[in-house]
């Protein structure tokens, strides 16, 4: 009788030990459940990731020792460094969906979000900083640039911005605790999942802080659009314009050399072979001595280093008084032959002219703004579906395990990521040279 209150407490530790085990068997086995429905997820973004590691360091390899270092390729680089860290913080992510229900470390939830907006933050940004260099660069090439030297303290300012922008996750990320209902023991257990806190106090914060990366995410859509957009249109009017000239020339002219004959005697005018409209140069255009033997008012001026040439028949005879008589040479139209004869004026603005072309005519220039233009594209197609799942739909929505884990939401939260990892793929599309050093290094890797 005196031991059965003993026995009644060891049997009700027992069971609740009982009761402890069975919620954390139903709970590894709601982890599984949700571990198999993000399953392909998780295999295409690993997948991703390993593409990502490997592409950006060929991409930092290959920009760094292999092409000429300019301004866009500096902050090539650079970007390639930071898509680079954020293939490797995507590996915590896919940890995250791995354990799901089950992660109930704070700390390393705060800094792999913290590290990651930082990073993703950066990269955005460099996208940003180039798209201004690549439209200054093809509509005003003789506007002021952005020079190699300015690039670092233009990186600089970014990782600062970004790193301030990056703090709030440090107080709007925690890890959330979930009641789940199971109805097998009418009861709910308890899990833990990473994601934006549900205090109620901090949930106000956590919207301004949205609100304002929307609206630097729209800066840099439009920014990314506008750019883009008269770089292109600049490339393909100046391309069509090219074209037309070069039309135009080849049916005025249909011959290499242009020669005016007057009797006995010739008039060579040359003008620049190359008609294509394609280059110009300072020699075709820049020398008019050609033309200093022979003036337009009809006087003859014999060369002087005495090579004067008689016709060939031999009727040309001197006067008796020793005077020289030139025949007439008839007047000749100026507009016919200001290709052949042009001023030092023309000639200044023709070089001018060509000059204005150079940013657009290089085949290297003209790729690199397209293969950026495309890069900045897959950003702005990356972040939409993330502030659509992330900012619209959870107000409207809601939050939670129903939510939060599905295999759609959580897609399209690790697509700002994915962005980093199509950079370099975009690198092998558009370069060739880039393609080539692939090529060579596989190659050699394989032997």
């Amino acid at each position: 009788m005196f031991c059965s209150p003993y026995f009644l407490f060891i049997s009700y530790k027992l069971g609740t030990i009982k009761m402890e085990d069975y919620e954390n068997d139903l709970l590894r086995q709601m982890q599984n459940e949700i571990f198999t429905r993000l399953f392909p997820v998780i295999v295409y973004i690993a997948v991703l990731a390993f593409v990502g590691l490997i592409g950006n360091v060929l991409a930092m390899v290959f920009y760094t020792l292999e092409s000429k270092r300019t301004t866009t390729v500096n902050l090539i680089i650079v970007l390639s460094i930071v898509d680079f860290n954020v293939c490797v913080f995507l590996i915590p992510k896919l940890v995250e969906m791995i354990v799901n229900i089950g992660h109930s470390q704070k700390f390393l939830c705060k800094v792999t979000q913290f590290v990651s907006l930082w990073t993703i933050a950066t990269s955005c940004f460099l996208l940003w900083i180039i798209a201004i260099e690549r439209h200054r660069k093809i509509c005003k090439p003789f506007a002021k640039q952005i020079t190699i030297p300015a690039v670092k303290y233009i990186v600089g300012g970014i990782v600062i911005f970004s790193l301030v922008l990056a703090v709030r996750t440090l107080i709007i990320y925690d890890i959330v605790v979930l009641e789940i209902p199971v109805s097998q023991i009418n009861r709910t257990i308890i899990g833990y999942f990473c994601t934006v806190t549900d205090d109620p106090n901090l949930k106000f914060i956590a919207s301004i802080f949205y609100a304002l990366d929307f609206l630097l995410i729209l800066m840099i859509w439009i920014t990314i659009i506008v750019t883009y957009s008269n770089a292109v249109f600049t490339i393909l009017k100046r391309r069509i314009k090219r074209k037309r000239v070069s039309q135009k020339i080849q049916q005025n002219i249909k011959c290499e050399d242009t020669t005016i004959k007057n009797g006995n005697s010739f008039w060579h005018i040359p003008h620049n072979k190359n008609i294509s409209g394609e280059e110009y140069t300072e020699t075709s255009y820049g020398n008019d001595d050609a033309l200093t033997n022979s003036s337009l008012d009809g006087t003859h001026q014999p060369p002087l280093d005495g090579t004067h040439q008689s016709p060939l028949d031999g009727t040309h005879q001197p006067p008796l008084d020793g005077t020289h008589q030139p025949p007439s040479v008839p007047a000749v139209n100026e507009r016919e032959v200001s290709f052949a004869t042009p001023s030092r004026r023309n000639g200044k603005y023709i070089r001018k002219a060509s000059l204005k072309n150079v940013a657009v005519k290089c085949v290297t220039e003209r790729n690199l703004t397209i293969m950026m233009f495309v890069a900045s594209m897959v950003f702005i197609l990356s972040f939409a579906p993330f502030f659509v799942v992330r900012v619209i739909m959870r107000n409207y929505v809601g939050s939670g395990i129903d939510y939060e884990l599905k295999a759609g939401v959580q897609f399209a939260l690790k697509l700002p990521f994915l962005n980093s990892v199509f950079n370099p793929v975009i690198y092998c599309i558009f370069n060739p040279k880039f393609r080539k050093f692939l090529k060579r290094v596989f190659c050699w890797s394989w032997q």
